[in-house]
């Protein structure tokens, strides 16, 4: 029979093992984290600038017809607005 200190050895063994292991994916996790976060910052950022005055950037909910659409702001209110391919003159 294995002796019990043997035993606590291997399972000791074992468990360093595994916490290697986890720590590795959390070394990994941590760093995906930081990525996304600054992605999201980048984002915001870039969002924020759009919104300057005068500016809103809204998000498109229907097409009523070729060149009318309705957006809704993002802060607040839906609108009919107007859209062509090209400037006019």
């Amino acid at each position: 029979m294995a002796d019990p200190r043997d035993k606590a050895l291997q399972d000791y063994r074992k468990k360093l093992l595994e916490h290697k292991e986890i720590d590795g994916r959390l070394k990994e996790l941590r760093e995906q984290l930081k990525e996304l976060t600054k992605q999201y910052e980048k984002s915001e950022n870039d969002l924020k600038a759009l919104q300057s005055v005068g500016q809103i950037v809204g998000e498109v909910l229907k097409q009523l017809t070729e060149e009318k659409f309705i957006v809704k702001a993002t802060n607040g209110p839906r609108y009919v607005v107007g859209c062509r391919r090209q400037v006019a003159d």
